[in-house]
């Protein structure tokens, strides 16, 4: 905890109750104004907390002891507010209406003192408005006939400007003469206007009759002219027919020229070209000839050569074939040779169980298979039999 020392003035009250706080308040200051607290820590928050609580406590008793002695006062101050409001209510009742008579009088003089000041300003509106009038007749005739402003002048004239224009007489009066001077002024400058008008309007209507003198004998002079035209125009359009008619006709014979001349030249060129086309013809038909000459020798020759050719292929296909045959039948006369020795080779151990006797088997044999022994000799079947022989004998002894 830092405290800061400074000076600290002593508190002084004049309520006595209040005596004893006011001086704890100067040993509380002293002690706790300016202080810091390390509430951070443990120790630095309790001492906060006991400062606060301390504080408090003489803050809640000065509250309680305020309430108290002021209690008595409180009461006091009701009673005397009760007290005057009743005395007040009766005080209005004498007040309120004086006041009333005071007030309808004030604003009765209020009342007539308006209407006479709105009278005043009626009255002088209507004195305004007629030197307004009067002052505003030369612009209402500012574009007046010369006869239209002699009667204003007239009229005004008549007007007679009495008191009853009370103070503003002589402004209207003033109005007046000023506004006969200027309509008079108005008058003179409006009949001046219309003689300079009048003359203008002649002027006008002199030139008018000389433009439209002229514009007729211009309309003559232009109806003339175009008369002229048309019949030029018609003059020049007959020409023109003429020309064209000539023109067409000379197209004509000129066309019929060159179209003789051109059918001439086509028959010539016709006859020309079909000549040539003739010889050309002629020689292609002999070319055409001489080539079919040529492809018939060359068909010939072709047919002949692939005739030699087929023959050639023929007789070598034929000795190919006779070759063929020759090595299939050479092979299967070797096949069947082979095939017979090896069937004699192989029949002693077929047949050695079901013929014991040689003779036995040949008979059977010769008569199953008559076409595989056709051909044979004696002597083969005596070779056939003579090897059986040996090869039962071979196995006999094996």
């Amino acid at each position: 905890m830092n405290a800061q020392i400074k000076d600290i003035p002593t508190v002084v009250t004049e309520i006595a109750e209040y005596s004893q706080t006011a001086a704890a308040l100067s040993d509380l200051r002293h002690r706790f104004l300016g202080v810091a607290f390390n509430v951070s820590t443990t120790k630095g928050m309790d001492e906060a907390k006991k400062a606060r609580q301390e504080v408090k406590g003489y803050r809640t008793a000065l509250e309680n002891k305020r309430k108290k002695i002021k209690a008595p006062a409180l009461e006091r101050c009701r009673l005397i507010d009760d007290e005057a409001k009743t005395i007040t209510a009766a005080l209005l009742e004498l007040e309120e209406p004086i006041d009333q008579q005071i007030k309808a009088e004030e604003a009765r003089k209020e009342a007539e003192k308006a209407a006479k000041a709105e009278a005043d300003r009626l009255r002088i509106a209507r004195h305004q408005a007629v030197i307004q009038y009067l002052r505003g007749i030369p612009a209402d005739v500012a574009t007046a006939s010369p006869e239209k402003i002699a009667s204003e002048i007239a009229q005004l004239e008549e007007l007679d400007i009495t008191t009853s224009l009370e103070e503003f007489q002589g402004q209207a009066q003033q109005a007046k003469d000023e506004t006969l001077a200027k309509l008079r002024d108005m008058h003179a400058a409006a009949v001046a206007h219309e003689a300079e008008q009048a003359r203008i309007k002649a002027e006008q209507e002199a030139e008018a009759a000389r433009i439209a003198a002229e514009r007729a004998e211009l309309a003559r002079l232009r109806a003339e002219a175009e008369a002229r035209e048309r019949e030029a125009a018609a003059a020049r359009a007959e020409q023109e027919r003429k020309d064209r008619e000539a023109r067409a006709e000379q197209e004509r014979k000129d066309r019929e020229a060159r179209e003789a001349v051109e059918r001439e030249q086509a028959a010539k060129l016709a006859a020309e070209r079909a000549a040539h086309e003739a010889e050309l013809r002629k020689q292609r038909e002999a070319q055409e000839a001489e080539l079919k000459a040529q492809r018939e020798a060359q068909a010939k020759a072709d047919a002949e050569a692939r005739a030699a050719r087929e023959a050639e292929e023929k007789r070598l296909a034929d000795e190919r074939a006779e070759i063929a045959r020759q090595q299939a039948e050479a092979k299967a006369k070797a096949d069947a040779e082979a095939a017979k020795k090896s069937a004699i080779e192989r029949l002693p151990l077929v047949i050695n169980a079901a013929f014991p006797d040689i003779a036995d088997f040949f008979k059977w044999f010769k008569a199953t298979y008559p076409d595989a022994v056709a051909g044979w000799q004696e002597d083969t079947v005596d070779e056939a039999a003579e090897a059986y022989q040996i090869q039962r004998d071979r196995m006999a002894t094996s």
